[in-house]
């Protein structure tokens, strides 16, 4: 099989720059190296100039909605042009973003324009996410078998990540649900059944849950209407995220000047706050009569069921995903309600339509070499989870610190065993805890990131990055107020230096926020 190849070309596209690195790192490969090696971007590259005896590879990122990188982009006219490239031996990797619906768009037109002109592919075509290594280090393995002479190893390869979506979810089955705290509202950890979805995600990505309407809120709509069919009209509508454009079209059929006021830019803040827990219901009921509008118009105004976002709490498992939620259960104007997702998820439903999105910036490097400080209060340690899970698997000897806050240690410790473990096995260095309602003055996470200042202020001495995660209203501003304390404190740093010392860990991607 070597005998058979005297040449390898490698053509790239590239336009945030990680096609060309790769192609970079894969003229480094040993196994590239007793081969003649031409690399070029694909518009410079000449097809005219290829022969069965070189190997063509190809490595190009797709764009926006699958469009081709600027390097790249006359590429295709060139090879539209070729009557034949019968017996050209070629691979492509492909990047792409699935939040894109042409996911890897280029990359496939390309192979499929190959496969037309009678190009013979020796490994599968890879479409690789944002979260390309792990796809990159197999290809390079299985290139390397191939050009050993494992054909083989090149027509089985299967590293195609699907673009999954709001309009093409995952129905994964709900495997456990486990109560992590002792009173209302429950914090939940629930585990979904992802085998088989070829869906890959690491620590810090989000998983995006598109839930059923509650049916007895569709019920309730339909008999405010007077009608049997408004369930099923209605069932994939969005019913509690109430947009303003849609508040607009009911204020202009029922002209209710109390929703009129509202829906005026300066009572921003009051239309925020009757929101607030309320649905679609709740409108009609204050605002409309029935003979004002039909189910036919909601339908027209209102948008899909939108998708609810959580961070994910496990890492890198083909098998399984897991989330860390809150119960979102209440009473409001005589009526029970519960949460479009998280009612789904720890209710009686059997499964659940999920997608991933990758979220680079919440990441851990592939090998942790700094020290890392967590943050987080409630389920807002579900990211945090899923960091100390990669540190475990990576074995990594960096040093680690999580602050975690609730209200009472008895009833809301989440994952309590689990760190304590952690903690005693040296994935976790240190485990310090804020409940706020356990001692005579309420207590929280900046205060304890104080109380622990002088081994905060060695650890960011040393490059540490912090992941801080929960409401944004009760952590963001606090969390930074406690930074530029520490750094005058314990770093002697004037109030202005201190808070220019904040500002660029900020801009030096040394914090990493993952607020809701």
């Amino acid at each position: 099989m070597p005998a058979l190849i005297e040449r390898i070309v490698i053509g790239y596209g590239s336009e945030s720059g990680n096609a060309r690195g790769l192609t970079q790192r894969l003229l480094r490969l040993p196994c590239l190296q007793p081969y003649e090696l031409a690399v070029q971007d694909l518009n410079a590259l000449k097809l005219d100039s290829l022969t069965p005896r070189d190997l063509l590879i190809i490595v190009c990122s797709s764009f926006g909605d699958g469009e081709p990188p600027g390097n790249a982009d006359c590429f295709m006219d060139q090879l539209n042009e070729f009557a034949s490239l019968i017996d050209q031996p070629y691979a492509i990797f492909g990047l792409g973003d699935t939040a894109y619906p042409t996911f890897c768009g280029y990359s496939k037109l390309l192979d499929a324009t190959l496969l037309q002109k009678q190009a013979e592919p020796w490994i599968n075509r890879v479409d690789a996410d944002t979260d390309f290594e792990s796809f990159f280090d197999t290809w390079c393995a299985t290139l390397e078998a191939v050009l050993k002479g494992d054909r083989r190893a090149g027509s089985t390869l299967n590293l195609q990540v699907t673009a999954y979506g709001e309009k093409a979810t995952w129905p994964a089955r709900v495997i456990s649900r486990t109560r992590l705290n002792g009173t209302a509202p429950y914090a939940w950890q629930v585990r979904l059944d992802i085998e088989g979805s070829g869906i890959k995600y690491r620590a810090g990505d989000n998983l995006y849950v598109l839930a059923h309407n509650d049916e007895q809120l569709l019920v309730q709509v339909g008999e405010w209407f007077g009608r049997d069919d408004a369930r099923t009209l209605l069932a994939d509508k969005e019913l509690r995220q109430l947009s303003k454009s849609m508040l607009r079209d009911i204020a202009k059929v029922s002209q209710h000047e109390t929703l009129k006021g509202l829906l005026k830019v300066s009572n921003r803040k009051e239309l925020e706050a009757y929101l607030y827990g309320r649905d679609l219901l709740d409108v009609l009921d204050d605002f409309c009569e029935p003979d004002q509008l039909s189910v036919e118009d909601l339908v027209e105004w209102l948008p899909d069921v939108l998708p609810r976002a959580y961070s994910i709490a496990s890492h890198d498992n083909p098998g399984y995903v897991d989330l860390c939620i809150r119960e979102v259960a209440y009473d409001m104007a005589g009526r029970s309600r519960t949460g479009t997702a998280t009612g789904h998820l720890v209710g009686p439903h059997p499964e659940a339509r999920v997608f991933v999105r990758s979220n680079p910036p919440f990441h851990l490097p592939r090998q942790v070499e700094h020290p890392v400080i967590m943050i987080g209060t409630g389920t807002g340690i579900a990211p945090l989870i899923a960091l100390l899970e990669q540190i475990e698997q990576q074995n990594s000897p960096a040093q680690s610190c999580l602050i975690f806050g609730d209200r009472r240690r008895a009833s809301d410790f989440l994952y309590q065993s689990r760190l304590e473990k952690w903690q005693a096995s040296g994935v976790l260095d240190t485990l310090v805890t804020a409940f706020s309602r356990d001692g005579e003055s309420r207590y929280y996470v900046q205060d304890a990131m104080l109380e622990h200042g002088a081994y905060l202020w060695a650890l960011l001495d040393q490059g540490a990055h912090l992941y801080v995660c929960g409401n944004k209203s009760n952590l963001e501003r606090a969390i930074d107020a406690a930074l530029v304390n520490i750094a005058m404190t314990f770093g002697h740093l004037s109030e202005e230096v201190a808070q220019t010392f904040v500002a660029d860990l900020a801009s030096t991607h040394r914090v990493h926020k993952e607020l809701y």
